[in-house]
């Protein structure tokens, strides 16, 4: 059994300009490398991925350094197993699905 202070998650956290055509499909993508690489959205811009051990977290941060974009500001946060199963999760008294972000936009 792999140990929960051993395994590790690695959030990333971005902030990437969306003003122009190109700036949003340049967004767009990094979200879609994520993806494809394994990472899990949590919000729109917090993606998790789940590495059974520290150098494997290593080596997907090396990749993901790699595909950074230009502009804009990236986050990689390291935790471990047990660290990330204590996250707390709350949702206001408006009940909507959260796999559909657009839905948010009247809320503000």
């Amino acid at each position: 059994m792999i140990s929960k202070y051993k395994a590790m998650w690695v959030l990333i956290a971005f902030d990437l300009p969306v003003l122009t055509q190109k700036q949003r499909r340049i967004a767009s993508s990094f979200r879609e490398y994520l993806k494809n690489i394994g990472f899990i959205m949590l919000q729109k811009s917090i993606y998790c991925y789940y590495a059974c051990t520290k150098e494997r977290s290593d080596s997907v941060e090396k990749d993901i350094k790699k595909h950074i974009p230009d502009n804009g500001h990236i986050s990689v946060l390291f935790l471990t197993d047990r660290m990330f199963s204590m996250t707390k999760n709350y949702y206001g008294k408006l009940k909507v699905d959260i796999s559909q972000p657009e839905l948010f936009d009247n809320l503000l």
